[in-house]
């Protein structure tokens, strides 16, 4: 992001990208589209602030997510989205991640209506692989649904 993001916080641990697009805020945080400046690379960016986990369970929370996904970093399964850094600073937690440029899935389903079987088998089979590699590295996704599922081309 270059240095005209709000709070300025961001500045310094993401000078490496420029912020496209933000795709939406939920209630820790903020999901952005971002491009790396030296390849041009769209990529995902997940904002947490720190400052709104205010109770020593949403930080404990965040820290076990921050080690799973430390886990994850740079694990290459065509079927879990890939996260390439997890930055902390005091005030914010930033996950860099692969942007699926497709949508998700609930999306999917509410265009089209209806998936026929056909369609819908093998999405069914990545989310299973997908659930399947995460279980083999002990990692319970505890957040399966839908809206959480991200569309890769080839299945479109």
């Amino acid at each position: 992001m270059d240095g005209n993001t709000k709070g300025g916080g961001h500045c310094e641990a993401l000078k490496s990208y420029n912020l496209c697009k933000t795709l939406g805020a939920g209630t820790f945080g903020t999901g952005m589209i971002v491009e790396l400046k030296h390849t041009g690379h769209k990529v995902a960016i997940k904002i947490l602030n720190c400052r709104k986990m205010n109770t020593v369970e949403m930080e404990e929370k965040a820290n076990r997510e921050i080690k799973i996904l430390r886990l994850f970093i740079d694990f290459i399964h065509p079927h879990i989205i890939r996260i390439y850094e997890v930055i902390e600073t005091p005030k914010d937690i930033f996950v860099v991640m692969e942007y699926c440029q497709n949508g998700d899935l609930l999306n999917y389903i509410v265009e089209k209506r209806r998936l026929q079987d056909d369609e819908a088998r093998p999405i069914f089979q990545q989310i299973i692989s997908g659930v399947e590699c995460c279980h083999t590295n002990m990692v319970v996704h505890r957040d399966l649904k839908p809206e959480t599922c991200y569309l890769i081309p080839n299945i479109m």
